[in-house]
């Protein structure tokens, strides 16, 4: 009696100490945050054909357990990122057009509105001196309007471009 006693005493503890920021696939806090990116977006400084055309779209998969981004043209080359949980952290899979793909984790959160994927290792990467995405970060302007940054180095060089995006759905 007193061994089922302290094994349920036990068993409520362990289950106390279960972290609910990310407790299943559904978690809270930047994983909730990054799923709100559901939708198409496109730039909001949108002045030639092309960048007219030019669209993000990010679609909840596999249960809402994943999101994947669709970067670019749908004419032309499309890009994607697949963000996922891994326990405790948020990953990101970058399926690069160079033929790599880089993995990136989620820093610690500075803000809400504000999350930052680092380098953490890549698939076919023939040398570190590549070119290869280091850093991806998105900060939210409001819930219709997303600055993007990407981050690429190559030869110890870094070069950055940023996107403002709008919602269009």
């Amino acid at each position: 009696m007193l061994l089922r006693r302290i094994g349920i005493a036990l068993s409520i503890w362990v289950l106390g100490l279960q972290p609910s920021a990310t407790a299943g696939p559904h978690g809270s806090g930047p994983w909730v945050r990054l799923k709100s990116l559901a939708g198409t977006w496109r730039r909001a400084d949108a002045t030639t054909p092309a960048s007219k055309a030019f669209r993000i779209r990010y679609r909840l998969i596999s249960a809402d357990t994943a999101l994947v981004e669709e970067f670019g043209d749908p004419a032309k080359q499309i890009t994607e990122t697949v963000f996922h949980l891994d326990g405790e952290r948020v990953l990101a899979t970058h399926y690069c057009a160079q033929g790599n793909q880089p993995r990136l984790r989620l820093r610690a959160q500075s803000s809400p509105d504000l999350l930052q994927f680092e380098f953490l290792d890549a698939t076919n990467l023939r040398s570190p001196a590549d070119s290869h995405l280091v850093r991806l970060t998105f900060r939210w302007i409001d819930d219709d309007h997303l600055s993007r940054e990407e981050v690429y180095a190559e030869n110890g060089k870094e070069e950055r471009s940023t996107l403002v995006l709008e919602r269009l759905q």
